[in-house]
C-alpha cells in the first residue's frame, strides 16, 4: 500500500476523468436501486421486506451490498479535487454543491407536499420518514467530503492509520454489544469513512501484484463471513425488521468494513481489465449516462418502489416469496422503477440547474465556509431521521426536531456554499 495521496501533483486544470472510477460509482448506486426494487414482498398482511418472510435468503445481500465501493472510488475523486488547489473554501464548494443540490430539491418537494397534510392525515408523517431515510447515505458521504483536507494527510502512514481506525471500529462494536446499543451509531461515520480512507490508496493498490490483491480480498471476505456465521453479527448485509441478530448496516459493523476491504482489493485486481473494457466509447457512454443522474436516480427510486409495491398489493399479486411469479412481478417492477427514476431525476435536474444559476448570481459568501460545510452532513442526517412530514418529533440522536428546521438549515448551508460559484454546476460528485 503506497504512502502518497492520489493525484499528488497540483495543477490548474482538471485531470482526465478516470473511466473505471466513474463506472464503480455509477454501478454501486445502480445496484442499490436494483436491490431496493427486489426487496419488497406483498402478502395478505401487506407489503414488507422479503427477508422478513424468507430470512434464509439473507445471504443474497452479500451480492448487492456494494456501497463500500462508492466511498472508495469517491475518495480518489475527492482527493484529486483537493490536490488541484488545496483551497479549503473552493474545494468544499466544488464537492458539496453538486452533491447537495439534488438532495435539496428532493427534500424541498416532499416537505412541501407532506408537511401541511401531516396536520390532518396521520399517515403523512411515517410516509415522510420512509421517503427520507436514504438521505443518510448522502449525509455520511458529505461528511467524508468535508473531512478530506484532514484525512488525506493521514495517507503517509497507511498501516498505522487504517489499523488504528479498524481497531476503533471493533471497540465501538464491543461497546454496542456490552454497554449501550446507542454507542454503535458512532460506526455510522467510522465504518464508512474508514472505507473512504482505504479508497485513497486505490491508485497505489493498482500497482500491487494481482495475486496478492486477490488473496487479500478473499481473506477479508472470508473473515467477514466467519464473523457473520459466529455472531453476534447478522448474516445479512442489509437491515430488515425481523432480523433476529443485530443489524450490520444500521449501524454498520466490522463485518461491513471487512467486506468493503475485500471489494476494494478485488476491484484493484480487476482494474486493468475494467480499463480495457471501458476504453470503448460505446461502453463508457452507458456509464456516463447512468453516472450523470446517479444521485437523482438513487433518490427518486424510493417513492417509485413504494408505488410499485403498493400497486402489486392492491392488485392482489400475492406470490410465494422468491418463487417464479414473485420474480416475474419484481422484474416487471424493476423495468418500471429504473427508467421512471431516470426521468424524474432528469426533471429534478432542470430545477437543480435553475437553483445553481440563481445562486451564482448572488454575492459570494466568504465567511465561516467550513462551519457551513459541516452543517450539510448534519442537516442531511437530521432530515433522514426526522423525515418530510414531521412538525415536531424525534430527530437525529433522539433529539426533537422538525422537517421545516431540517429544510431551512439544509437550504441555508447550500445557498451560502453555492453563492457566486462559477464551476459548481459542472463538477460531478
Amino acid at each position: 500500500m503506497g504512502s502518497s495521496t492520489p493525484h499528488a501533483q497540483a495543477s490548474g486544470t482538471a485531470a482526465p476523468r478516470d473511466r473505471v472510477l466513474d463506472a464503480v460509482k455509477a454501478l454501486a448506486l445502480l445496484v442499490v436501486v436494483v436491490g431496493h426494487s427486489l426487496a419488497w414482498d406483498v402478502g395478505t398482511q401487506g407489503p414488507a421486506n422479503v427477508l422478513d418472510r424468507r430470512p434464509d435468503a439473507a445471504w443474497l445481500t452479500w451480492a448487492i451490498q456494494v456501497l463500500p465501493l462508492f466511498f472508495a472510488a469517491g475518495a480518489v475523486a475527492n482527493a484529486g479535487s483537493w490536490q488541484r488547489g488545496r483551497d479549503v473554501p473552493a474545494y468544499l464548494r466544488r464537492r458539496l454543491v453538486r452533491l447537495t443540490t439534488p438532495a435539496l430539491v428532493y427534500t424541498g418537494m416532499w416537505t412541501g407536499l407532506l408537511l401541511a397534510p401531516a396536520l390532518l392525515v396521520p399517515a403523512a408523517e411515517p410516509l415522510g420518514r420512509f421517503l427520507a431515510q436514504l438521505l443518510w447515505f448522502l449525509g455520511v458521504y458529505a461528511a467524508a467530503v468535508v473531512a478530506v483536507p484532514l484525512t488525506s494527510r493521514w495517507t503517509r502512514r497507511p498501516w498505522l492509520t487504517l489499523g488504528s481506525w479498524l481497531a476503533l471500529v471493533v471497540v465501538v462494536d464491543l461497546l454496542r454489544w456490552n454497554v449501550s446499543a446507542t454507542v454503535g451509531w458512532l460506526n455510522l461515520l467510522l465504518v464508512w469513512l474508514f472505507l473512504h480512507q482505504v479508497g485513497y490508496h486505490l491508485p497505489a493498490l493498482r500497482q500491487v501484484r494481482r495475486r496478492w490483491l486477490v488473496i487479500g480480498g478473499a481473506g477479508a471476505a472470508a473473515a467477514a463471513l466467519g464473523l457473520a456465521l459466529l455472531g453476534p453479527y447478522s448474516s445479512s448485509l442489509v437491515s430488515y425488521a425481523g432480523d433476529p441478530e443485530p443489524s450490520n448496516l444500521a449501524p454498520p459493523t466490522l463485518v461491513v468494513a471487512l467486506v468493503g476491504i475485500g471489494q476494494i482489493l478485488l476491484v484493484a485486481a480487476c482494474w486493468p481489465w475494467l480499463a480495457r473494457v471501458l476504453a470503448a466509447d460505446r461502453v463508457y457512454r452507458v456509464v456516463a449516462v447512468v453516472g450523470s443522474r446517479a444521485i437523482g436516480v438513487y433518490l427518486w427510486h424510493v417513492p417509485l418502489v413504494a408505488l410499485v409495491a403498493g400497486t402489486a398489493w392492491g392488485a392482489g399479486l400475492v406470490a410465494r416469496p422468491l418463487g417464479p411469479l414473485w420474480w416475474l412481478v419484481h422484474l416487471l417492477g424493476l423495468a418500471v422503477v429504473v427508467p421512471l427514476a431516470w426521468v424524474l431525476a432528469g426533471a429534478a435536474a432542470a430545477l437543480e440547474v435553475r437553483a445553481r444559476l440563481w445562486a451564482q448570481g448572488r454575492r459570494p459568501w466568504t465567511r465561516a465556509v467550513l462551519p457551513l460545510a459541516v452543517l450539510v452532513p448534519v442537516a442531511l442526517l437530521g432530515v433522514s431521521t426526522t423525515g418530510f412530514g414531521t412538525w415536531w418529533g424525534p430527530g437525529m440522536l433522539g433529539l426533537p426536531s422538525s422537517s421545516l428546521i431540517g429544510l431551512v438549515v439544509l437550504a441555508a448551508a447550500w445557498a451560502a456554499l453555492a453563492a457566486g460559484g462559477r464551476t459548481a454546476a459542472t463538477v460531478r460528485p
